[in-house]
């Protein structure tokens, strides 16, 4: 009777030791930074990323992305409507844990806010269909309309673009800044703009919205990096962030995002 008495402590012993393991185990996979929930600031005006559906909820890769990212940590991820030209200043004020929104890792922001990596993907001009301007190259902007999404890169590389027209000598473009890429777009479909510059997984979305209105008339061949930014005192965070999206990656999950948004799988390895 003591020998079964012993056997079953052990086991009992034994299977408490497991479940501490367990615990630990998930508890690491899981890392968590966070308590309960996670705000994340968002621009919902770049389709397929982010945009809102007609009843306003909004939608997209970046929002799922935080969605995943939220379900791994087993936290809830929230949404705070940001514009673009204030996304890291509402970081830096501590409305959001981080920024995600097809926001670029460029070295004059990570001089201030880290960033995690998570997407590659190329600059495109989009013009109308047929590409009635004969627009090839960033060339031929001079003496165009152009429409961009106002406090993004995009925008400045135009600027400097334009730059370069003046001291050449050659007519500078008309160029014309709107609070969301779609507005520029939209601009484009109605003849005021000549072309917009923008990314390829936007381009390539509104072609399936408007069929046959819209083209590609150029790829720019260096590629860009989106990236989610987050406050330099979050060392945690950070550090979670990274475990995230390399598991995301791992698991498949970032390449069944893209494909739900059509956005190439090359683009999340």
């Amino acid at each position: 009777m003591k020998r079964v008495v012993s056997v079953l402590s052990l086991l009992a012993l034994v299977t408490a030791l497991l479940a501490v393991v367990g615990s630990a185990g998930a508890s690491h996979q899981v890392g968590s930074p966070v308590k309960g929930s996670f705000k994340f600031c968002d621009d919902p005006t770049f389709p397929p990323m982010e945009s809102k559906t007609t009843s306003g909820k909004p939608i997209g890769f970046d929002i799922d992305l935080a969605g995943a990212i939220g379900k791994l940590w087993r936290v809830k991820a929230t949404f705070v409507s940001t514009a673009f030209p204030g996304l890291l200043p509402a970081l830096a004020a501590h409305k959001c844990h981080m920024v995600i929104s097809g926001i670029f890792v460029t070295p004059d922001r990570t001089a201030k806010f880290p960033a995690v990596s998570y997407m590659r993907t190329h600059r495109a001009l989009i013009v109308q269909g047929g590409n009635p301007k004969h627009i090839a190259s960033p060339n031929d902007l001079a003496g165009k309309n152009v429409a961009v999404q106002t406090g993004t890169k995009y925008e400045q590389y135009l600027k400097d673009l334009n730059d370069q027209f003046k001291s050449a000598g050659k007519p500078q473009m008309n160029l014309s800044g709107y609070p969301g890429d779609t507005d520029a777009i939209a601009q484009l479909l109605i003849g005021r703009a000549d072309a917009v510059l923008t990314q390829d997984t936007e381009g390539a979305y509104q072609k399936t919205q408007h069929p046959g209105k819209l083209a590609i008339a150029y790829l720019f061949p260096e590629t860009d990096t989106f990236g989610i930014y987050y406050r330099k005192s979050d060392t945690k965070l950070g550090k979670a962030l990274r475990s995230a999206i390399a598991t995301l990656k791992k698991n498949g999950t970032l390449k069944k995002l893209a494909a739900k948004q059509q956005i190439p799988a090359g683009d999340v390895k």
